[in-house]
């Protein structure tokens, strides 16, 4: 009877043991948190044999992926998709006087892509975080044609330079970003898209920087033109999203989806204009009333079941969460990560492995993009910070782990074993199931004798050989 080693203990005692790094393990001094360390990367619990597509995604400061070694290491090796969370938007590219440098995004592709991750583009149109003084000189004083042909100059110059300058590497894109204004009625009974004569200082307006595109171009073109330039000017095989807040809306039956589904039939309308998928940012809050947490995980999987059924790749593409506390408080206000008790931490780590489970059940596999964390840790409370010092993170503000992470574990189906055990041994050196590297690799044998010593994904499990 031929055995497959699993592990060869023997052999271990006379390896250098690698010391763990920060980010894979539990907050130190704390007993609670031992159970973390035995956790493996976050990526190698994806079951590609279930879920082919699926990419797991992370916010990325790009920055800190350039300077903090810690951060770098953390996003390489937990995580399979990097996505900017400024570096790529038209603000941080294009200066006041239309002049654009594309050198931060150069480096920051080359670097994810040899690290093996692939660069999700955020984002090619959107109304925030834009290079205002340039765009309102072009269109002030001018009729309305006239700012319409502006704007596609600049559309277009903004796309080609992004696109050649990501060097066919970024295959896929938020083509817009938060277009609907979740209010108002388009004459169908859809929401309408924002507009600057409905802008309200310090919504979702990250920056202060607002230029409302559709203002001039209109509700129509302002897709169209986009998506026929970043066809133009991407890859061949370029996936274009849409990408919105509060689909998940419980206050209005998910009404905010539904517009989004009914506006790509609009804009698709054309028959030339294709958009390919649909985002849902998911910027959420566990909350400690019953009630309150029965309504939105009911709106979660209705959002999910809107997004299915358009047919559209379906992607979670800012998942972060926050806490709140009192019974009828759904607007209440967030609690801060000092303040969060154990009970809430685990709480909000069964809530991320509900969120995770759902979408791999509703959404069908071929429909599935992945799930983007949008918060790799939580964040400082400091001025202008991004849900200033709420717990959003799967890591602690100090890059220790946080039950958040076994709420990703075992939202993607994994289990944590303590220790090395003894291998199981069914008198063969072959599998039907397919075999997988770390990376998500499909290799071609079956036969895992044939395979060099290394660590391999069987049937969503890991085997080491």
């Amino acid at each position: 009877m031929k055995q497959i080693l699993m592990c060869v203990l023997a052999a271990s005692l006379s390896t250098a043991v690698v010391a763990q790094e920060k980010f894979e393990l539990g907050k130190p001094n704390n007993s609670n948190y031992r159970y973390l360390n035995d956790y493996q990367a976050l990526k190698n619990y994806i079951n590609y044999e279930k879920y082919p597509n699926f990419k797991l995604g992370i916010g990325t400061t790009v920055n800190d992926y350039f300077t903090n070694t810690t951060f770098r290491s953390m996003v390489n090796k937990n995580f399979t998709e990097t996505v900017a969370g400024n570096a790529m938007k038209m603000g941080s590219c294009v200066d006041g006087n239309g002049n654009m440098n594309f050198d931060n995004v150069k480096r920051y592709v080359k670097a994810a892509t040899e690290a093996g991750l692939h660069v999700y583009g955020h984002t090619l149109a959107w109304h925030s975080q834009q290079p205002n003084a340039w765009l309102r000189s072009l269109v002030n004083g001018k009729s309305q044609q006239v700012r319409h042909d502006t704007l596609i100059y600049a559309m277009d110059k903004w796309i080609k330079g992004m696109m050649e300058a990501c060097d066919g590497k970024v295959k896929a894109w938020d083509l817009v970003n938060e277009a609907l204004a979740g209010e108002g009625n388009d004459g169908e009974g859809n929401y309408t898209l924002q507009h600057s004569s409905g802008y309200k200082s310090g919504t979702w307006d990250v920056g202060g920087d607002a230029f409302y595109w559709q203002d001039h171009l209109g509700d129509i073109d302002y897709v169209r033109e986009a998506c026929r330039l970043a066809r133009k000017y991407g890859p061949e095989d370029v996936k274009l999203f849409i990408n919105d807040y509060n689909l998940e809306s419980d206050w209005d039956g998910n009404k905010k989806v539904k517009s989004l589904v009914n506006w790509i039939k609009k804009w698709e309308a054309d028959g030339i204009t294709r958009i390919d998928g649909i985002g849902t940012q998911m910027h959420i809050s566990c909350f400690e009333d019953d009630n309150t947490m029965s309504s939105i995980k009911q709106h979660i999987t209705t959002m999910f079941e809107v997004m299915a059924a358009s047919g559209k790749l379906c992607r979670i593409s800012e998942m972060d969460m926050g806490y709140v506390r009192g019974t009828n408080n759904r607007w209440g206000n967030k609690i801060k990560t000092v303040q969060l008790t154990e009970d809430e931490h685990l709480k909000m780590a069964d809530f991320y492995e509900w969120i995770i489970k759902e979408y791999l059940r509703v959404i069908p596999a071929e429909q599935q993009w992945g799930i983007c964390q949008w918060c790799p840790t939580d964040v400082p409370d400091a001025q202008y910070m991004w849900r200033r010092g709420e717990p959003v993170g799967i890591w602690d503000i100090n890059y220790y782990r946080k039950h958040a992470y076994a709420g990703f574990v075992r939202g993607l189906g994994g289990q944590v074993t303590s220790g090395i055990g003894s291998p199981e041994t069914n008198g063969t050196t072959s599998t039907q199931k397919a075999i997988y590297t770390l990376n998500g690799t499909r290799l071609q044998t079956t036969r895992i004798e044939e395979l060099p010593h290394g660590i391999y994904i069987v049937d969503g499990k890991k085997l080491v050989r």
